[in-house]
């Protein structure tokens, strides 16, 4: 992927010149929200959690400095020692406070009277950037994330082959956890076999969750992400694999009914899947994000489950699916609302899911690729679990 970083680099001073700036500051935050200079520079900042006081401000941030002069080398403010190095990058400035650290880059770069752009406006904390602003009393900060997201929704073959491997790794371990779900045997079991396996074979942060029974299936997420609750005859479970490799995230969802299915278990289980089935064959190039959702919705209500979906249309999941790469949530959000059109080269996860039923719940999740044509499905793994 460095190969690759360069021109993401060029690319971004392009637009960001196209829009009048200087230069762009990109914002990353350990542990969570390092994408884009994960993507931009292989930077991850770490060690975020201490409170801002006195000299320590905006611990766990790192900075990137962008000038959109192709000459000008880039640089970068961390707090602490402790970091992953960029690449590309002519300078580090560590400063345990970092608008300090970043304040001496744009005064280093001659950027004390510059229109600035700002990657990661929901990254920077308020404080971080009334600081970065009273310091600065001569650049004009402004927000401007959809550069390096819109670059980051569509992925390169790298990429490409970093997210099917991963997905190929989830398939193995989904194959042999449909295996391991009987009754008898409790979440935490099945959640900790998801966690060894994905380990195994070279995933790393590897997470799982386990929701079974009515109350806890019902939910979307529900804390813990398993518990030691047992798995009973007819229990509807539902059961998250993921994890990283090569950085990239793993993402996929499956459903069933655990030992004897009941029929109100199964008929939610079909629902959920054709649901999955109908918004997968409508994507395509040009197709409106938030559209899917509603065709989703449709399949629900006509089997009667009004208002157990999405948020947008009363229920208690957030959405039909989320754009995937370095990020486990990136644009687009397939949802009410969002008015992204896809474009070829977008990775999606599409988890329709019905809630808060008198049978509990159940959600099933596949990655797919939008290809010029329509898409491909990038889980190969077997969806029907309860046949």
């Amino acid at each position: 992927m460095i190969d690759e970083m360069k021109g993401r680099v060029q690319r971004a001073r392009e637009l960001a010149s196209m829009r009048g700036f200087e230069g762009v500051i990109v914002a990353g935050r350990a542990p969570d929200r390092n994408g884009d200079l994960a993507y931009l520079c292989g930077h991850i900042p770490m060690l975020a959690g201490h409170p801002s006081r006195f000299a320590i401000r905006g611990r766990g941030l790192g900075l990137l400095y962008i000038p959109t002069d192709p000459k000008a080398d880039l640089a970068i403010a961390v707090t602490t020692p402790f970091y992953v190095p960029a690449h590309g990058v002519g300078e580090t400035v560590v400063n345990p406070n970092i608008v300090a650290g970043i304040t001496a880059i744009l005064e280093r770069a001659g950027a004390q009277r510059a229109t600035v752009g700002v990657v990661g406006m929901d990254v920077i904390s308020a404080m971080t950037f009334a600081e970065m602003t009273h310091y600065n009393p001569g650049v004009r900060f402004i927000e401007a994330d959809d550069i390096v997201m819109n670059m980051r929704a569509i992925k390169s073959d790298k990429e490409l082959e970093a997210l099917r491997q991963g997905s190929a790794f989830a398939d193995e371990v989904g194959a042999l956890l449909r295996k391991e779900i009987k009754p008898g045997v409790t979440e935490r079991e099945l959640a900790n076999f998801v966690i060894s396996e994905m380990t195994k074979r070279g995933a790393t942060n590897a997470f799982a969750t386990c929701q079974s029974g009515v109350e806890r299936s019902g939910e979307p997420f529900l804390f813990p992400a398993f518990s030691d609750r047992v798995l009973e005859d007819g229990d509807l479970v539902h059961m998250e694999i993921n994890g990283r490799w090569q950085g990239y995230m793993i993402d996929i969802c499956r459903a069933t009914t655990v030992g004897r299915p009941t029929k109100d278990g199964v008929h939610l289980l079909e629902t959920v899947l054709k649901m999955l089935e109908v918004s997968i064959d409508a994507i395509g190039p040009g197709v409106l994000a938030e559209d899917l959702e509603k065709i989703a919705d449709d399949v629900a209500v006509n089997a009667g489950f009004q208002g157990k979906f999405a948020f947008g249309y009363g229920g208690a999941g957030t959405y039909l699916g989320h754009g995937i790469g370095l990020g486990v949530d990136e644009p687009p959000a397939i949802c009410k609302g969002e008015k992204t059109f896809l474009q070829p080269g977008m990775v999606l996860t599409i988890e329709p899911g019905l809630y808060r039923t008198p049978a509990g719940g159940a959600r099933i999740e596949d990655e797919v690729l939008v290809t010029t044509t329509g898409v491909e499905v990038i889980t190969k793994l077997e969806r029907r679990w309860w046949a």
